[in-house]
């Protein structure tokens, strides 16, 4: 089974959660597959809000889409990102791949 095939397929079906218009028209790219395991960023052509769905594939190639309802990032939320990377030096990919500090 093509998994963006199915998407795009199945994309009008479901609405933007900040603009809540169709996402029939929405534009998809696959950010990670592992196994049965899909991530694919869905961005609204209307509004230009970007989330991800996180996807799992069972059994006869069948696709099971979890819908994940985040409220939209806040503006503090953009200051936190900011300040938290103000420190770094270096490509968003090496950012991305350096394992997560924890507190």
């Amino acid at each position: 089974m093509d998994i963006m095939a199915f998407l795009r397929q199945r994309a009008g079906d479901f609405r933007c959660p900040v603009c809540r218009r169709s996402l029939a028209d929405c534009e998809l790219e696959e950010l990670a597959h592992r196994g049965a395991h899909y991530t694919v960023q869905v961005t609204c052509t209307h509004c230009s809000m970007a989330f991800l769905v996180a996807l799992e594939v069972q059994g006869g190639g069948e696709a099971q889409v979890e819908r994940v309802e985040a409220p939209p990032i806040t503006p503090d939320e953009i200051l936190e990102v900011h300040r938290a990377l103000s420190g770094h030096e270096g490509t968003l990919t090496a950012l991305l791949e350096r394992p997560a500090k924890r507190d």
